[in-house]
């Protein structure tokens, strides 16, 4: 599994930092999952065409999250997060 982020330096909006993580870690977009928790995470993600799970656990209810592929109220089930995951 790649593990690979980006830096305020590599660009300002979500979808700026996903596509220099994408770059860096010489990924398909199609292959990746990006876990947020912000409808702004949610944008980012679905604007860089990476997969989208996103968690109400922040400051922001699971209806605002509503646009992700997957919304998780919590991540305290394994076998949900897994499945959301993809694994």
């Amino acid at each position: 599994m790649l593990k690979e982020g980006a830096y305020a330096e590599d660009g300002e909006t979500r979808p700026e930092l996903l596509r220099a993580t994408l770059t860096r870690a010489g990924a398909d977009p199609k292959s990746v999952v990006f876990i947020g928790d912000t409808p702004a995470d949610v944008a980012g993600g679905l604007e860089t065409g990476v997969r989208v799970v996103a968690v109400a656990t922040g400051r922001t209810a699971a209806d605002e999250l509503r646009d992700a592929d997957d919304v998780l109220a919590d991540l305290s089930e394994t076998d949900r997060v897994l499945e959301a995951l993809g694994t």
